[in-house]
């Protein structure tokens, strides 16, 4: 299971609303380079040859906002109405566009599979459909660098699956859900949500599951989800072990989709961590399943053969997802 692509310009929004860099990467361009280096293996190795993704290290948390930013990819220029949007959110020590770049491999080979999808379907909607990727930046900068950010912060040797408090969690819940509900003032409904897949990495996962077990109308709305190197949410395991009442309560969406993806060798949010998180969304009757690779606490990168059948799994999902949009 494979496939994916990106120019950069960057635009000033209002102090109401993130700042917003779009990023996109020509599939053209990405082929002529591949072509140029002589690489002869697959599309993803090819592109994990040339490209390295960089590491980010972590550091000592301070408590000085940066303004939120919002940085997109696209597969095409076609209006947003024919896309399929994805927002990320990205790791501890991370930032917007910065993970938008470690997704490139997951990015180039779902461009390629949607473009074979395409070649193949009689459906209207499936061969005007484009993917358009949106990343979220964490608002507390991480000191010592200017680009390594927090979703929140928390006392000194401790850990997001351990912690009694995260600090600064609600700002950056707000953020997010002003950016999948933005007309949430008015009379926006859980159904008009602006994106149909949510991907969250490592504590831009465990973000992701806290906010699902806390929002009603992120549980009734029409995304799917997947969580990569995710950890319990201890400050709301409270709210995670009570999904299956919430569920009753709130008629939360049993058809919601759900991937698990987990690194046998992830040694930083250990496997076990996630397994309670995705326990708790099964036990709430939601459609879960689970990628694992042998790799560590990473989003598979097609660096070899595990990591390429991690990667097309991955894709699967999404088109599947694009596929459930396409029949709405």
């Amino acid at each position: 299971m494979k496939r994916e692509h990106p120019t950069a310009f960057s635009c000033a929004s209002s102090n109401k609303h993130p700042t917003m860099v779009v990023s996109s990467f020509s599939r053209l361009f990405l082929i002529s380079c591949v072509a140029q280096r002589n690489i002869a293996s697959s599309p993803v190795q090819a592109f994990f040859a040339s490209n390295q993704v960089p590491t980010i290290p972590l550091h000592q948390m301070h408590h000085r906002r940066l303004s939120s930013s919002a940085v997109a990819a696209t597969t095409s220029t076609r209006d947003d109405g024919d896309a399929f949007r994805i927002l990320c959110l990205h790791g501890k020590g991370g930032n917007g566009e910065e993970f938008l770049n470690r997704l490139l491999p997951l990015r180039a080979l779902l461009d390629d599979r949607l473009a074979d999808e395409k070649n193949k379907s009689d459906d209207v909607f499936a061969r005007n459909t484009s993917i358009k990727w949106e990343a979220l930046t964490a608002p507390y900068q991480i000191s010592g660098s200017d680009d390594a950010c927090a979703w929140w912060t928390m006392s000194p040797g401790v850990r997001s699956f351990n912690a009694d408090e995260y600090i600064g969690f609600d700002k950056s819940a707000s953020n997010v859900m002003n950016a999948v509900f933005p007309n949430n003032d008015s009379s926006t409904t859980a159904t008009e949500c602006s994106y149909d897949l949510i991907l969250g990495h490592s504590q831009g996962a465990i973000l992701l599951s806290a906010l699902l077990a806390t929002n009603i109308d992120l549980q009734r709305s029409n995304c799917s989800y997947i969580l990569n190197g995710a950890a319990w949410p201890n400050p709301y395991g409270k709210a995670l072990m009570s999904l299956p009442v919430q569920q009753s309560q709130h008629e939360m969406k049993k058809d919601t989709k759900m991937l698990f993806v987990m690194g046998k060798s992830d040694n930083i949010n250990p496997i076990e961590s996630a397994k309670q998180v995705h326990d708790c969304y099964q036990a709430a009757g939601l459609d879960v399943s689970i990628v694992y690779h042998e790799g560590g606490h990473s989003v598979p990168n097609g660096g070899d053969v595990d990591s390429e059948r991690a990667l097309e799994d991955v894709c699967d999902f999404i088109l599947q997802a694009v596929s459930g949009k396409a029949k709405e």
